[in-house]
């Protein structure tokens, strides 16, 4: 008797609500090793396991009776007592019962231990139908050996066959096997054939088989207990007598295949668990016991052993059609049949094909010489446009591409020299030698030397003899690098102008002449193109240099002119105005003791005129330059600057301006005090804001943060910048402009209803202390 395994199978979380759980009783006729009984016992697993989880959840109980090893008249009573205590707090939804003992052990103590219980069975022998009159509540899976096809088969694989000799002991399960066996006479063609062992011991029984004839066949049933009463299970049974047998075995079960039998039709304890367990979970999902009918179809099938087959000297061709055959060796061939011949196949096309390549391999011999030059060529080519593009261009990259040419054509030396005729200099640009000798960049000769008048005309020449002696350069590095004497020189033009020369020694190589070396001719155009466009770009930031330059100076011009143009309206203008006024007064005083009464009134508007002129000098000369940026610093001008604004706009101005420790540069506090003019500016007209906020700070970083931001209408910048106002635009651009030359950042952001946003950085800059 074993302990009661319990076994859950896929019990998933779930989700609306947790599926039943079903309890399931195994109850195996043998112990736990039986051959059979484990191979049904696999089965049931593995039928098990297909159970839906998300409707049951299965709780499997196992039981074995073990009746093979004890099988006594009062065992069946006392399993039945110790099941009936054991369960009684656990109700079982089905009983799968295995084999005869476990099936007839319910049908007699079912209805006093598990009474509603339905019971499915299977691996049964010797069913009989009336065996279920009055009980309604089994079904399941009936064994039937297939003694008649096993027969036939062994007679068919042993043709000269005259004696089937039966391996039998006197168990009730024996006996009633012998039973079906003579039942089955009448229809063997020679019954004759048959010879059934008596009580043997193991051992007369092995010296029987050991010394049969050839023309013998063993048709194994069971051999668990001797004539002595020793028991075997029933793998070492089969085992002992296939060791000693001379003649093939057959049998019917496949528990008993690759322990020394050659096979048979068999019945499959495997596939009868399976088929138990496939009905027991439809009873588990509603079905009713009548609905399922006893499953009485044969379940087996022809199977072999590999090994035994060859010890008998067996073909697989000879077996019956869809035979399974065990054991059998690893064979690449047979395993791997359609790949063997495909690659035979494979082989043979690619000779084949061999063939054909070989016949063109001249052919494309000629063909790889032009692709090669071809994808050199591209590739310097790329290299110098690549460099271009990134804008790395440079006397290296220049010296990588004669390199490559040089190692193209096997050439000692090369060199490219750019022209100024209005000097009428060539100076070196690039050189490249193996010795690695080194020519000054920027070095200059004559240009006479290069014969530019030749190379005006977009000619390649050659230069040899005392011709080549003239250029000092390039017979220097005849003399020093060694190789043919002379010199080959490509003009490098550019929009049809000679701009330089690509110079390089002459070279002797098969095949190759120098009329033909188009990949140099490409390099010098592609060099040309890249020099040219270098000249073009440091002209142009020079230009852009320059421009910063003459623009900073305008500034600086603007500025002065209007502290020039302010002093002369307050130090000169506002004296003048103020001396007429006080003129005026007198005059006045005057008229007012007795003298010219009519002339009161004019006199009065007149003083009014002066005064309100006064008042607009004064406001002019505070716009151009107020002298509080002067006197008291950027801070307290701001302050200044914001009152007044705050005096003709109903707007709420907030600044945060603190006074610095030290005061910034001059050119600093100007341009931040005309960002803000500007700025403010805008908002007045354009914004229509309800809230302004000003601020000034220095950060530890040194810079110096001015930030402008109100809450008015915003707008699109790029469509401003891009559009035809010009005044916004130039207010725009003068700001970004006045920054930029200090060497700082200028960021505006604005978006339709959210207001706008002006945040600048500039580099600090101390203010020089003046000299008197």
């Amino acid at each position: 008797m074993c302990t009661a395994v319990i076994l859950l199978l896929l019990v998933p979380q779930a989700q609306a609500q947790e599926p039943p759980h079903q309890n399931i009783l195994i109850l195996h006729s043998f112990h736990k090793g039986h051959v059979w009984n484990d191979s049904i016992s696999k089965g049931i697993d593995a039928g098990l396991a297909r159970a839906d989880a998300s409707s049951m959840v299965l709780s499997v109980y196992y039981e074995y009776m073990d009746a093979e090893r004890f099988d006594n008249a009062g065992q069946a009573r006392r399993l039945a007592d110790f099941f009936n205590e054991k369960y009684r707090q656990v109700p079982f939804d089905v009983i799968i019962a295995t084999d005869d003992s476990a099936f007839r052990f319910l049908l007699d103590e079912k209805k006093k231990i598990f009474a509603d219980t339905p019971v499915v069975f299977c691996g049964v022998n010797y069913f009989e139908e009336f065996e279920m009159f009055g009980h309604d509540r089994f079904t399941g899976v009936v064994e039937r050996i297939d003694i008649l096809e096993t027969v036939r088969t062994a007679l068919r694989l042993h043709p000269r066959t005259r004696e089937i000799l039966v391996v039998v002991d006197q168990t009730d399960t024996s006996i009633a096997i012998l039973k079906t066996i003579v039942t089955y006479f009448k229809a063997m063609d020679d019954p004759s054939l048959f010879r059934f062992i008596p009580a043997m011991t193991m051992e007369e029984l092995q010296g029987e088989v050991s010394h049969l004839p050839e023309d013998t066949v063993v048709l194994f049933v069971n051999f668990t207990v001797d004539r002595t009463g020793r028991t075997f299970s029933m793998k070492e049974g089969l085992q002992r007598v296939a060791r000693a047998s001379s003649a093939p075995i057959y049998t019917f079960w496949d528990n008993y295949l690759g322990y020394g039998v050659v096979g048979g039709m068999m019945a499959s304890g495997s596939a009868h668990g399976e088929k138990a367990a496939e009905i027991a979970l439809r009873l588990l999902s509603g079905n009713s016991v009548q609905a399922i009918p006893v499953f009485k179809e044969s379940l087996n099938r022809h199977m072999f052993d590999y090994s035994q087959m060859e010890r008998f000297r067996l073909k697989k061709a000879v077996l019956p059609a869809g035979a399974e055959v065990i054991n059998v060796p690893f064979s690449f061939y047979s395993t791997y049949k359609k790949l063997v011949w495909g690659i035979v196949l494979s082989i043979a096309g690619l000779g084949m094909i061999i063939l054909v390549l070989v016949a063109n391999t001249f052919k494309r011999k000629r063909v790889e010489i032009s692709l090669t030059y071809y994808s050199n060529q591209l590739r310097v080519l790329n290299s110098i446009d690549r460099a271009v593009l990134d804008g790395s261009f440079s006397s290296e990259t220049v010296r990588d591409v004669l390199r490559y040419v040089r190692d193209l054509y096997d050439c000692r030396w090369a060199c490219v020299v750019s022209f100024d005729f209005d000097k009428e200099r060539a100076t070196v640009v690039a050189v490249d030698t193996a010795s690695g000798r080194v020519v000054p960049e920027g070095s200059s000769y004559p240009i006479r030397e290069f014969d530019p008048e030749t190379l005006a005309r977009g000619r390649r020449m050659t230069v040899a003899g005392d011709e080549a002696g003239k250029n000092a350069l390039l017979s220097g590095f005849y003399r020093s690098e060694g190789g043919m004497d002379g010199y080959v020189s490509v003009p490098l033009m550019a929009n049809e102008e000679l701009i330089g020369a690509l110079n390089l020694c002459r070279f002797d190589q098969p095949g190759l002449l120098i009329e033909n070396l188009d990949i140099v001719k490409e390099v010098a155009t592609s060099l040309a193109v890249a020099i040219q466009s270098v000249n073009l770009m440091q002209a142009t930031l020079q230009h852009g240099y320059e421009l910063e330059r003459l623009s900073a100076k305008v500034f600086e011009m603007q500025e002065t002119t209007c502290r020039k143009i302010s002093f002369e309206l307050h130090d000169e203008i506002g004296q003048a105005l103020t001396a007429a006024t006080l003129n005026l007064a007198a005059m006045k005083k005057m008229i007012d003791s007795g003298a010219g009464a009519n002339l009161t009134g004019l006199l009065a508007d007149t003083e009014e005129i002066v005064n309100r002129l006064y008042e607009q000098a004064h406001d002019l000369s505070i716009n151009l330059w107020p002298p509080m940026l002067r006197d008291f610093g950027l801070g307290p001008t701001l302050r200044w600057y914001l009152s007044r604004i705050g005096e003709k706009v109903d707007i709420p101005l907030i600044l945060d301006a603190p006074d610095f420790p030290e005061r910034p540069s001059e050119e600093i506090e100007a341009a931040v005090y005309r960002l803000a003019q500007e700025a403010l500016n805008n908002i007045v007209k354009h914004a229509r804001a309800s809230r302004v906020t000003i601020s000034l700070k220095r950060r530890t970083d040194g810079m110096i943060v001015f930030t402008v931001e109100d809450d008015g209408v915003g707008f699109e910048p790029e469509s401003v910048l891009s559009g035809g106002d010009m005044n916004h635009k130039l207010g725009l651009l003068g700001m970004r402009e006045r920054i930029a030359f200090l060497g700082g950042r200028f960021t505006l952001w604005s978006s339709p209803g959210q207001g706008t946003s002006i945040v600048t950085e500039i580099p600090w800059k101390a203010k020089k202390e003046e000299t008197t």
